[in-house]
């Protein structure tokens, strides 16, 4: 008697961790500058430098350089950028430098306060999410080999989606961009961007992705005002993906590594950006495991161990939008910038809402520039039954208007690529033995037996029972294959005659 065996290959999450903490830093104003009087506004985007996995642990570390709009004491708005570092290390078994990481650093929001009039204190809300992947495999038993006859298997069908592999890549794009509305600023920063995938196939070995970088950046015009400008930047890549496979479906998740843009001195935007990737293969398969098994004589010892294996799959695109209605206690005359960025999921029962952190820079009637921060819900409306879900993926819209004299009506769109997480727990059987030596179970003098089913019985339990086999019940009462189960039926139950030892 032997066991049959399949071989179930895939990368396995071995770390999955999102941490937010704050980083805070002083800063001097140069003497070239004059004395700050007001905060009007800050921006901060992240400049990764290291994100290496070492043994048993993953060291990250970076920059934030943080934009403060100030007013001085003599009026106008001046510009001051204060650098604050960070380090984090996340420590799990069985990291090594071979495996796959992926880290997405964001900015979540940043504040600026006045310590005196040359001096102010900065400090920014990081999220950091760190993922590691280990290629894995797994063996489990899905049959047996045995000339033995009286051996009973239920066997169980599971179509499972795996992530089949696992593939980071590194690559930077660098352009300069004409834009005709560029005339009109004097100066650009405070960039963001999000990435997103327009296409992406597996042909010959070769991942093809196709994409674009959304750009908005925030300047002062010639006329000392501020406003946004938006533009897209599309990419094409190529990598080689050698363990992937045309058939599997393929999902994307990028990470900006850093992000500079300005306008050069030949009135185009120059733009440079490093971009990590992350492509995952999925891969769906059919795997068939024992259940349940008995003898019709003699008792079964059976050894089993709990496998869970990580099925996933990526979900279509979901829609989601949000707006709220924020008064901010003075007459808005104009939005000059609306700025939003994803915080975490949140799930309340079958509800899921995506939180957004949303930053409002606008004009008062006194001409100075102010800046409001709100968390902004967005409703995720999902199929009902879907498990636990990570967002891969958002590109979002967001935009304010006045509403009234003393508020904004802050609008919020976009769409979500998600992960929906459903593990599946088997029982996978490691030792079978039939006890020969022991005496028959269940000793029957008889070959037939008539029994009421009341409450809903499965036949198979009904046939271990009696130490018969669902077909013999099935012949025996002319029922059907797609019949799993009986109830409130009498049922004629055949009996092999055992002798009694």
């Amino acid at each position: 008697m032997e066991l049959t065996k399949t071989n179930l290959n895939w990368s396995r999450l071995l770390l999955d961790s999102q941490r937010t903490y704050e980083e805070s830093s002083d800063a001097i104003v140069p003497d070239t500058f004059p004395d700050i009087l007001r905060i009007s506004a800050s921006y901060g985007t992240v400049q990764l430098k290291d994100d290496a996995p070492q043994t048993g642990r993953v060291l990250i570390s970076g920059t934030v350089p943080v934009t403060v709009l100030y007013v001085p004491e003599g009026g106008g708005l001046r510009r001051l950028t204060v650098p604050i570092s960070f380090a984090h290390i996340e420590e799990c078994p069985g990291i090594s430098e071979e495996s796959q990481l992926f880290v997405t650093c964001q900015v979540v929001s940043t504040d600026a306060s006045v310590m005196n009039s040359r001096k102010l204190a900065v400090n920014a809300i990081l999220s950091i999410r760190c993922s590691v992947f280990l290629p894995e495999q797994v063996t489990l038993t899905n049959g047996i080999d045995s000339p033995d006859s009286s051996l009973e298997l239920l066997s169980s069908s599971h179509t499972v989606t795996v992530p089949a592999a696992v593939q980071r890549r590194e690559f930077t794009m660098m352009d300069d961009l004409p834009l005709p509305e560029l005339d009109r600023f004097a100066e650009l920063f405070a960039p963001r961007g999000d990435l997103c995938t327009t296409e992406c196939r597996i042909l010959n070995g070769k991942a093809v992705l196709k994409g674009e970088c959304l750009l908005h950046l925030l300047g002062l015009t010639q006329d000392g005002e501020l406003d946004h400008i938006d533009c897209a930047m599309p990419f094409t890549q190529i990598f080689e993906a050698p363990d992937f496979k045309e058939s599997q479906q393929i999902a994307v998740r990028f990470s900006l590594r850093h992000l500079d843009a300005e306008k050069g001195e030949d009135g185009q935007l120059s733009v440079g950006i490093g971009i990590n990737l992350l492509l995952t293969a999925f891969s769906t398969q059919t795997i068939q495991s024992i259940e349940d098994i008995y003898h019709l004589q003699y008792p079964v010892h059976v050894e089993t161990d709990t496998i869970e294996l990580p099925a996933c799959h990526p979900m279509s695109e979901f829609g989601c939008e949000g707006s709220e209605t924020i008064p901010v206690g003075m007459k808005v005359v104009s939005v000059a910038d609306v700025r939003a960025v994803p915080d975490t999921v949140l799930q309340d029962g079958d509800r899921f809402s995506l939180r957004m952190m949303a930053s409002i820079l606008y004009r008062s009637d006194d001409g100075e520039y102010y800046s409001i921060n709100r968390a902004i819900h967005m409703p995720l409306r999902l199929p009902d039954g879907t498990g636990k879900v990570q967002v891969t993926g958002i590109v979002c819209r967001a935009s304010a208007t006045v509403s009234g004299e003393n508020s904004v009506v802050l609008s919020l769109s976009g769409r979500c690529a998600l992960l929906c997480e459903e593990p599946l727990r088997l029982s996978d059987i490691r030792q079978l033995t039939v006890d020969t030596a022991s005496a028959p179970e269940h000793p029957s003098p008889v070959s037939l037996i008539l029994r009421y089913v009341d409450q809903e019985e499965r036949l198979w339990d009904i046939a271990k029972h009696y130490r018969t086999t669902v077909d013999a019940i099935r012949q025996a009462n002319q029922i059907g294959l797609d019949c799993q189960s009986a109830a409130s039926q009498m049922l004629l139950i055949p009996v092999r005659v055992q002798s009694r030892r």
